[in-house]
């Protein structure tokens, strides 16, 4: 009973991620719960993020929602941003990193409510790249509450509409799990066996998660967006004075 609990939580953590973000949280939760070396927990969380992005990517592409030729540009330079952002991870203090991500969830969720409308604030080929740049930084720096920091920088400079933003990002992170579970994958800090038993209800709730999100009203979907926000705030703040 205890094993089919946690693997329905593991299925709410695969359709929560891909509705908009958070899974990642659960799912590291549940890997914590099987007693393996912290470094081989998140190396197979990363296995399994890649595998729940990677269908949520791929449903939205399906759906025609995913533009392809504006995220390759973001996606390459995302994954040079974090190969530099992972240099400077050993300098980076607990205190500051949970300040930069409320700033960036503050100034992601005024956007959101705003609905920024008009022309994009950058276009072009290097703004793209400078984007991806930043994206990728913060993912190797960070990484925490990665997709509402990504749809928030999307939204911000390129006007993107958050379902759509939502689909980029989720492409984003794949690609960036994906090269760090390659990564802990030849260090031998990943589990095959705990990760296989995991990736079935991720996949489904993943793929749950995507259709939800292409049927739900926008307005819905932004509400989603500020409830997890405010709450990753909440758990941002919480740290600062514990």
């Amino acid at each position: 009973m205890e094993e089919v609990l946690l693997l329905l939580m593991v299925g709410l953590g695969g359709f929560i991620g891909s509705l908009m973000s958070g899974g990642s949280l659960i799912t590291l939760f549940i890997l914590t719960l099987f007693n393996i070396p912290a470094k081989t927990a998140v190396g197979t969380l990363k296995m399994i993020i890649a595998a729940l992005t990677l269908v949520s990517s791929l449903t939205y592409l399906k759906a025609g929602i995913l533009n392809l030729k504006t995220a390759s540009t973001i996606v390459l330079f995302s994954l040079l941003g974090s190969y530099i952002g992972s240099v400077f991870l050993l300098s980076i203090s607990e205190e500051a990193a949970n300040f930069v991500v409320m700033v960036f969830l503050i100034i992601g969720t005024y956007f959101t409510l705003k609905a920024p409308q008009g022309e994009p604030m950058l276009s072009g080929k290097l703004s793209q790249s400078i984007v991806g740049l930043a994206i990728g930084s913060y993912i190797g720096v960070l990484g925490i509450a990665s997709t509402l920091v990504v749809i928030s920088l999307l939204r911000m400079f390129f006007r993107v509409d958050i379902l759509r933003a939502n689909a980029m990002a989720k492409v984003i992170i794949f690609f960036n799990n994906f090269v760090a579970f390659i990564n802990y994958a030849k260090n031998g800090s990943v589990d095959y066996s705990v990760g296989m038993l995991l990736m079935l209800p991720v996949i489904i709730g993943s793929w749950l998660g995507a259709k939800t999100a292409l049927k739900m009203d926008p307005k819905y979907l932004k509400g989603v967006f500020v409830g997890i926000s405010l709450l990753t705030l909440v758990n941002l703040l919480r740290n600062l004075v514990s």
